[in-house]
């Protein structure tokens, strides 16, 4: 038996659901890598004179540092615009890729950690299509958990 709802709120629950991206965990993230950054920084001018290895590998450690201060910089500029959108069509997400319900063999979302220190967050998505397979999105720094995220897509996919 349904209950009654209203035309509005019938409207809105039709609508496809947005997943932003989260000021907070992109601020905490951002200040995190920035002071790895600084240390690696250090520590790496301080190898300069350890060896060509040592300071390779400082280097390496290093950009590593940078590549993730990035990641967490570039969405700051798009927090308006939805990270992953979930609707009767499928899912979109923010880099242009959508998948039909029809078109998803696996759908996994992934949280892994190392002794309780969270390590990444993460949509894996396996498709019967010939090109992509399938897709793994790093989720970490949307404003989702694993329960709504699941949810969300057992109540779209099921129409």
């Amino acid at each position: 038996m349904e209950l009654y709802r209203s035309a509005q709120s019938k409207a809105k629950s039709n609508q496809p659901q947005h997943f932003y991206y989260s000021r907070t965990k992109l601020i905490i993230g951002t200040v995190i890598w920035v002071v790895a950054t600084a240390f690696f920084g250090y520590l790496a001018f301080a190898a300069r004179d350890k060896g060509a290895a040592v300071l390779a590998i400082a280097g390496l450690i290093l950009f590593g540092c940078l590549v993730m201060l990035v990641n967490c910089l570039k969405p700051m500029g798009r927090l308006d615009q939805p990270g992953l959108t979930i609707g009767y069509d499928g899912i979109h997400f923010a880099d242009g890729v959508h998948f039909a319900w029809e078109h998803i063999e696996e759908n996994t979302y992934l949280d892994q950690s190392y002794m309780g220190i969270p390590i990444g967050k993460f949509v894996v998505i396996k498709t019967t299509l010939k090109k992509p397979k399938g897709k793994q999105y790093r989720v970490a720094a949307l404003d989702m958990s694993s329960d709504e995220y699941l949810a969300t897509c057992d109540r779209y996919s099921q129409r």
